[in-house]
């Protein structure tokens, strides 16, 4: 039975320039700065590039998780679009950094199939995951404010 996907967005203003948000947003070297559930991270071998590929441990909702993305577009500083490939979530991961102001519009947009978290309701799921999301958000326009 086809599983209807989850679409989960957040959004932030930081007061900083496109390249330096890119600079941590995009580098999977600093995803356990900014995002709660990474724990370890297995950065590509040749960077970050179209169908490369990135595996990340962690936890979520104190479970033990395993996730892969692939890069499917990278637009430098703008844009970082990503395939969720394996793990307990399957879709799609965007993340886009617009000018505004004197600083810059920061979005996460996840869609995706949540087979593997069956055991949560999927109303409660997505508020948890726009709640995860929100609070990475903030963590990383404190790490970018911080020059880190």
């Amino acid at each position: 039975m086809p599983v209807e996907p989850i679409a989960v967005s957040a959004e932030t203003y930081v007061q900083a320039e496109p390249e330096r948000v890119a600079a941590i947003m995009f580098d999977p070297a600093h995803d356990r700065e900014w995002m709660a559930a990474v724990k370890q991270v297995q950065p590509p071998e040749g960077g970050l590039r179209p169908g490369a590929r990135v595996r990340r441990r962690g936890s979520f909702l104190g479970r033990s998780i395993t996730w892969e993305t692939e890069v499917v577009e990278l637009r430098n500083p703008d844009l970082l679009r990503l395939r969720i490939v394996a793990g307990p979530i399957h879709g799609q991961v965007t993340y886009e950094i617009g000018a505004a102001g004197h600083g810059s519009i920061i979005r996460i947009l996840n869609v995706g199939d949540a087979r593997g978290i069956r055991w949560l309701p999927r109303p409660l799921l997505a508020i948890l995951l726009r709640r995860t999301l929100r609070a990475d958000l903030r963590r990383l326009a404190g790490r970018v404010r911080a020059g880190v």
